[in-house]
């Protein structure tokens, strides 16, 4: 019975929608939701959905290993949306059901459809839903800013992940370099000043990263005290923007009581032979951030261009 009642809802919430005239209708949205983030897409035409591998980068990029390459993708016209399951390792379950491949379904406003992935012992499922009036759309985006880390206001590193699919793809010519950065002797000063006053440091630099990466780039907490982000600029340049940060951070004294030193590095991105993927950049990002705490702590590293102690 409850299920029923559920059908109803969606089918008059979906008719209601389709009621509307023309100019009064809003874009649908599919809001996939994992790991505690949730990321918004717009529903347009044909759009096909997967997990990013090598150049094959889907209109909607699920980056859990558990998603397969082609995993399914939307159609949405005027009057409806549809999704069509692929022949995927994991399926997608719609309605307590599992697809079969090339099997499709309507989607109403509120539907959900599951990538199963608890049942391999490594996080949770994957949720997508479907959002067609306008009501649920804000009431997913509100989930997508609740979503977010609640001291910092930043999004995840999964959404970062997306974030870089969707925005950069290697063209020819663009300038992009990828920071991870954090404050040196995060525990001492929370073992010295107290967790508040560590946690007073992280909005200050979340603050002033954010102004760092300006419009162009982005910057999530990728964990503790670490935080990842990307700056449209060459790696030299990206290095003199957060010796400029360090000195505007170092300036303030947190609480009226200390001041904080933070360490980056940095790896440009020429081409994608020399970055294949994200987490590999972090890779080599992190081993400049490893030779920029060797040198004393304080101080920017870029990848391949490390200077003498």
């Amino acid at each position: 019975m409850e299920e029923d009642v559920n059908t109803s809802y969606l089918y008059s919430s979906t008719q209601e929608y389709l009621g509307r005239p023309e100019k009064h209708r809003v874009q649908p949205r599919l809001f996939v939701c994992f790991e505690h983030e949730v990321m918004e897409f717009p529903l347009a035409g044909h759009q096909t959905m997967g997990r990013p591998v090598d150049d094959h980068i889907p209109d909607i990029p699920v980056t859990n290993k558990y998603v397969s390459r082609n995993h399914g993708y939307f159609d949405t016209t005027d009057d409806k949306v549809t999704y069509t399951a692929e022949d995927a390792l994991n399926g997608t379950i719609f309605r307590r059901k599992m697809l079969t491949p090339g099997e499709t379904v309507e989607l109403w406003d509120g539907d959900e459809l599951i990538i199963p992935v608890a049942d391999k012992g490594d996080g949770a499922d994957v949720m997508l839903v479907c959002a067609i009036i306008e009501n649920r759309i804000n009431i997913w985006r509100d989930l997508e800013l609740a979503a977010r880390d609640a001291l910092t206001g930043l999004s995840g590193r999964n959404t970062f992940r997306t974030w870089y699919l969707r925005n950069h793809s290697f063209r020819k010519d663009e300038k992009l370099s990828l920071f991870i950065l954090d404050i040196d002797n995060f525990k001492r000063i929370n073992d010295v000043y107290g967790h508040s006053a560590g946690d007073s440091a992280l909005k200050l630099l979340a603050e002033e990263l954010r102004l760092a990466v300006g419009t162009g780039g982005f910057v999530c907490r990728w964990g503790g005290d670490e935080f990842v982000g990307l700056m449209e600029r060459e790696d030299s340049e990206a290095k003199e923007a957060l010796e400029d940060l360090g000195r505007r951070i170092n300036s303030v004294k947190i609480d009226d009581v200390f001041r904080i030193t933070v360490s980056a590095g940095v790896a440009g991105i020429r081409s994608k032979e020399e970055a294949p993927d994200i987490d590999g950049l972090v890779i080599l990002a992190d081993q400049a951030l490893y030779r920029a705490k060797e040198y004393g702590k304080n101080r920017i590293c870029v990848y391949g261009k490390y200077e003498s102690k």
